[in-house]
């Protein structure tokens, strides 16, 4: 997270966009989407590998824009996939991995005999990373090209709209 109090220029950028009419908040905030999603999504899309991490956290990334700045979403997504997973809530395993776990379970045979099987599970994620692959990563990657982004969307959107000349 990058701290807006230890830079005038952040401030001058928050300030700008609370004191603005309307009309121009809400250009402000479409230019500043198109910019910040511009450079998210597609480092969103370099890492993820595996088709279940595109469906699960590059499907739903967006950038959030308001007047205290943006943020940048991944894995929003509310629908269910085909197997049940819903993106909202169980896109840990893809982000972060998971170790696998050898399970033994009861099972019943089609006579009705009791059975073990033990069966691994976790195996289709990658090995843990506590630090995480794909969202996480793209953050740090992009993170200061979206706050320069993000202000020079708010300084061109006013300036184009007062009719004054950029230097």
């Amino acid at each position: 997270m990058i701290d807006a109090r230890r830079s005038p220029e952040l401030q001058a950028a928050i300030l700008a966009c609370k004191r603005v009419d309307a009309d121009l908040r809400k250009a402000i905030y479409a230019a500043t989407r198109q910019s910040v999603n511009a450079l998210w999504l597609p480092a969103l899309g370099r890492r993820a590998q595996s088709r279940g991490a595109q469906q699960v956290i590059v499907k739903g990334a967006r950038a959030k824009v308001n007047t205290e700045g943006f943020s940048l979403m991944a894995a929003t997504s509310r629908r269910n996939l085909s197997g049940g997973l819903t993106p909202t809530s169980q896109w840990q395993g893809f982000e972060f991995g998971a170790t696998d776990k050898r399970k033994t379970f009861e099972q019943r045979s089609r006579l009705g005999r009791p059975y073990r099987v033990t069966k691994t599970v976790n195996r289709q994620f990658a090995n843990r990373d506590k630090n995480g692959r794909i969202a996480y990563d793209a953050a740090s990657e992009v993170g200061t090209k979206t706050v320069v982004a993000w202000v020079q969307a708010v300084v061109t959107t006013i300036v184009h709209a007062t009719g004054g000349e950029r230097s």
